[in-house]
């Protein structure tokens, strides 16, 4: 009798590997964290500790958000319908200066907790609120706790004053840079946490930031992610001070890598395209703010025909007013459609593979991630069609696509274990008294700031 760990019986199976292979009534068996068999038929004699019928039900690779700001979970609806700076000065930067450890490990919890009901299993933090190291540490035992995959980035600023950037988030870069060692050599890196670094936004980083940190991240094989392009602001100090656009200063510099995660580039040029591909930056689309915000629409597209690798985020709360993968999955095709004026112009496959492949290559795991194959780590949801909003499923890629919601996520698995189940989590959180303790935080936060 072979025994595995894990095995999910008769669900049809979108592999997304690279021969887009689908299995209409497989099994797959996991050992440990891996995936042991994808098939049709399982060995003879083949058990599981744990079973899962999933007739009826379709299986995906686990869908990977690049990019998140997790403390905004706790900021939803503040600064509504202003554009970026306007709403940065009216909620993120003022709440972020005040925010305990506490409220930043529950809204941790808040926010991986929707990620893995949306079908995420792994989750990128970008941070920047590094007045307190304690802020951090919180932040990343609250992502632990929830058993979701986590990329957590502390990013930095070392100039910003005149854009609104509050002094106490400024630091100088190589101090930054000794606070993400602190933090490589305390969390001891693994598949389950990884740790990278990164300028928070263009205007709040200074030509010798850059540089301090991409000196910083090549000697220790570090990745790094930032906020590029995202309005026109972005532009606006490099001009100033360094007479030349952004991906300009960049390159000259050595920064566009395959270590680096750009994240919106809502105002790419063709060439700023052209140079993402040949030094192989990946792109964080996140389609719910830049509209909520009306920075505008990424040419996303013209990237994936010239071979950038993109992936999809849905950027922190308080600029999307959820942690909602399956809605942003629905908005990056929709607003691609509308604005190209043509239907095809981006394909459900192509935006369930940004979910998960682009993901999984955007954190440098596409050798672990992102297909359903022997081998690779058990990162895995169960789609079930079977509810109003998505029946009859006459394609499953297009029902994910474009007709989904959080009741259709029957199993969330994250590195071979059942995080989520039917409404439950598996890290002993309940939704109800996870919610009761934040709202007492949030009158607690509130009264801190009329105070």
């Amino acid at each position: 009798m072979n025994t595995y760990d894990l095995v999910i019986r008769n669900a049809m199976i979108h592999t997304m590997d690279r021969d887009k292979r689908v299995i209409n009534r497989g099994n797959v068996a996991v050992q440990g964290d891996r995936i042991a068999w994808v098939g049709e038929d399982l060995p003879d004699r083949c058990r599981g500790i744990q079973e899962i019928d999933a007739d009826g039900m379709i299986l995906f690779p686990g869908f990977i958000d690049t990019h998140i700001h997790i403390f905004q979970s706790f900021l939803k609806g503040l600064g509504a319908d202003h554009r970026l700076i306007e709403w940065l000065n009216l909620s993120a930067l003022p709440y972020g200066q005040i925010m305990t450890p506490r409220q930043h490990m529950l809204a941790a919890q808040l926010a991986c907790m929707e990620a893995l009901k949306s079908g995420c299993t792994s989750i990128c933090e970008f941070f920047y609120t590094n007045q307190d190291p304690d802020l951090a540490h919180a932040c990343i035992e609250g992502m632990r706790s929830t058993g979701i995959r986590s990329v957590f980035i502390r990013t930095f600023q070392d100039t910003g004053e005149e854009y609104g950037m509050p002094s106490i988030f400024i630091e100088p870069a190589d101090r930054a840079m000794h606070e993400v060692e602190a933090l490589r050599k305390r969390y001891h890196e693994d598949d389950m946490l990884s740790i990278w670094t990164g300028p928070d936004v263009t205007w709040s980083t200074t030509k010798q930031g850059y540089q301090t940190m991409l000196e910083y991240c090549q000697s220790e094989n570090v990745r790094y992610s930032m906020h590029l392009k995202e309005t026109e602001v972005d532009n606006e100090m490099c001009f100033r001070y360094y007479g030349k656009d952004i991906v300009d200063l960049l390159e000259e510099i050595g920064f566009l890598t395959d270590r680096m995660l750009a994240v919106h580039c809502v105002n790419l040029t063709p060439d700023d395209i052209r140079r993402f591909a040949e030094h192989g930056v990946s792109i964080s689309h996140n389609p719910a703010p830049n509209l909520y915000l009306g920075s505008g629409i990424p040419p996303i597209p013209e990237n994936l025909r010239a071979g950038v690798n993109v992936a999809l985020g849905t950027d922190g709360a308080a600029s999307n007013n959820s942690t909602d993968m399956l809605e942003t999955m629905k908005l990056a095709a929709l607003i691609q459609k509308g604005i190209h004026r043509d239907a095809s112009v981006i394909t459900a496959d192509q935006v369930i593979r940004m979910a998960a492949c682009g993901g999984a290559r955007a954190i440098g795991m596409e050798d672990r991630l992102g297909t359903l194959e022997i081998g690779k780590k058990a990162d895995m949801i169960l789609f079930d069609p079977r509810h109003l909003k998505s029946f009859p499923n006459h394609d499953a890629e297009a029902t994910v696509v474009y007709a989904s919601s959080e009741e259709n996520i029957d199993a969330t698995i994250v590195n071979g274990k059942i995080v989520y189940r039917k409404g439950n989590f598996e890290c002993g959180i309940t939704e109800t008294e996870l919610l009761r303790e934040i709202a007492v935080e949030v009158e607690k936060m509130k009264a801190k700031m009329q105070g």
